[in-house]
C-alpha cells in the first residue's frame, strides 16, 4: 500500500503493510535527489539533503513529536510545513 499527496509545496508519502499498518511516512520538502542521510533520532526519523546541504525530505519510521520535525526547517517554511503537517499526516505517526 503506498499513497502520495501534495499540498502548499510539501508532499507526503506513505507505504504501509498488507494489514494496513503504517510502516514509513516521507515528507518531501523539495524537488532534488538525495546527497546525504542524516540519522536525525535513531531508528526513528532520518533527514536527506542535497549536495548544498539543503534539506530534501524527512522519513519518520515511528512516532515522532511535530517540534522535532519542525525544528528541521527554517522559517519562513516552518509555519506553513507545521499546518501541513498536522492537516495531512497520520497522528499514529505524529504527536503534539
Amino acid at each position: 500500500m503506498s499513497t502520495t499527496r501534495k499540498v502548499a509545496g510539501f508532499e507526503l508519502s506513505a507505504s504501509g503493510r498488507e494489514d494496513g499498518r503504517l510502516e514509513a511516512v516521507y515528507i518531501r520538502l523539495r524537488a532534488g535527489r538525495s546527497a546525504k542521510t542524516r540519522e536525525i533520532i535513531e531508528d526513528t526519523l532520518l533527514a536527506d539533503f542535497d549536495t548544498r546541504g539543503r534539506l530534501i525530505g524527512v522519513e519518520i519510521l515511528a512516532p515522532v513529536k511535530l517540534s522535532d520535525l519542525t525544528q528541521l526547517v527554517r522559517e519562513p517554511r516552518r509555519a506553513p510545513f507545521r499546518k501541513f503537517v498536522r492537516k495531512i499526516a497520520p497522528p499514529d505517526l505524529i504527536v503534539a
